[in-house]
């Protein structure tokens, strides 16, 4: 037999996991606005990360990607729609020749274009998440983003 305090009890934890249970969480879309490509050639790689672990080089850790051809503007707009709240990183090749990897050239210098979220600067090796991530906590945040030839 149990008593009413118990019953009560039950009840507010239903109603807790009845409301819990229906909400979804708050979520937005990522806008990347994409300027100076310098040819129409090939596609656009736009890769998202939401963590450090494996950017911006392991293909597996991309939660979303695209691939857009360029258009004569020089630039390229798309959006990431309806992510959840979090940090996220954004690394953009130019794969000019189609082969789906930065081509390389003497010196060991990149010979298509590239750039990565809040245009961070690339020194020597590719930039760490910390330093391109940036925070989606509204309905929409826009990055737009230089290409580096």
């Amino acid at each position: 037999m149990t008593t009413p305090a118990v019953e009560a009890l039950v009840l507010i934890v239903l109603a807790l996991v009845q409301v819990t249970g229906t909400q979804t969480p708050p979520s937005g879309d990522i806008t990347v606005v994409i300027t100076g490509l310098r040819s129409t050639e090939g596609k656009v790689l736009i890769s998202l990360y939401d963590k450090a672990e494996g950017f911006p080089k392991d293909r597996s850790a991309v939660i979303q990607a695209v691939a857009i051809e360029p258009e004569r503007s020089g630039q390229i707009t798309t959006v990431f729609e309806s992510l959840p709240y979090g940090d996220y990183a954004l690394a953009v090749l130019h794969d000019e020749d189609v082969n789906g990897d930065m081509t390389f050239g003497a010196f060991h210098l990149p010979k298509e274009g590239y750039c990565f979220s809040n245009n961070v600067k690339v020194r020597f090796k590719a930039p760490k998440f910390k330093k391109t991530s940036f925070t989606l906590n509204g309905n929409n945040v826009t990055q737009t983003l230089r290409m580096v030839y």
